[in-house]
């Protein structure tokens, strides 16, 4: 069942970047991501069954913060800036931080199979985006690699939550906390604009609130439970590879030979961990 979690996740995560990036003409990248983790915190929170001590809740909102403030606007602006399939390989590459994190702060033990796993995986990762350089720029590719350092440290931090609450409240409060700082932020910087744009837009926007930031954060985090921060963020090496296809389908980007030896190098590096 942990594999169905992954899997889950895994696609509400690749088609994230392909579907939002259009709306990037219309509506503000900071509006979109507060939107997200708003929407989604509440609808995470009404089945959220265990309440939160207050000490632990101002520890959560921080953590909540650092995802949803922090490094989910560094992803938005990342797709903004950059091709939809290279803002998903760029946030792909958190892994690697995941196990530096762990490793930094006790969680996790940083073994020679882990690190080689790590090295090959990034390395299938490079190889799989080589080549997507039209359309990109310097700042998107910044942001993107902050994204995915900025997300690492939260996946590490949140798993002491997960298991003392549940990956079905602590994901519900952190991001419910994350929405509210976020409106907070914008409304004071007289940012907090509602965006005009047609149906599909607001059903792409309630897609990417309800099931990209709601749902798959919760099987995303069950998964931690089991197989702990390094092992679940695998699922990220699978991301490009995802996405790539969903930005083809979608999006037509291309989809060349690097893509295939990409993918085929990601696999041997799930294989190695």
């Amino acid at each position: 069942m942990v594999y169905v979690y992954l899997l889950f996740s895994l696609l509400m995560w690749s088609s994230m970047e392909v579907l939002t990036k259009p709306l990037m003409q219309q509506v503000d990248p900071f509006f979109l991501t507060f939107f997200r983790f708003l929407v989604g915190g509440i609808f995470l929170v009404i089945f959220a069954k265990k309440k939160i001590s207050l000490k632990d809740a101002g520890v959560l909102a921080l953590i909540g913060c650092l995802n949803g403030v922090v490094s989910m606007s560094l992803l938005q602006l990342s797709i903004k800036f950059s091709n939809a399939s290279t803002a998903a390989t760029l946030v792909a590459t958190n892994p690697l931080f995941v196990s530096i994190f762990a490793f930094a702060l006790g969680k996790e033990k940083l073994n020679f199979k882990k690190f080689v796993g790590v090295v090959v995986g990034l390395i299938g990762i490079f190889v799989l985006s080589y080549g997507k350089v039209e359309g990109d720029s310097t700042f998107g590719l910044i942001c993107g690699v902050g994204a995915a350092i900025t997300f690492a440290l939260y996946t590490v931090l949140m798993k002491d939550f997960t298991l003392k609450y549940g990956s079905m409240n602590a994901t519900a409060f952190s991001t419910l906390f994350a929405g509210i700082v976020y409106g907070a932020i914008l409304l004071l910087a007289g940012k907090l604009d509602i965006p005009e744009v047609a149906l599909n837009g607001w059903i792409i926007l309630l897609y990417s609130a309800i099931f990209v930031t709601g749902l798959a954060y919760v099987t995303f985090f069950k998964a931690v439970e089991k197989l702990g921060p390094s092992r679940a963020s695998l699922v990220f090496y699978l991301k490009p590879a995802v996405a790539s296809f969903f930005a083809f389908l979608i999006l037509s980007e291309p989809v060349g030979i690097f893509k295939f030896v990409g993918t085929a190098i990601i696999i041997v590096a799930l294989f190695i961990k």
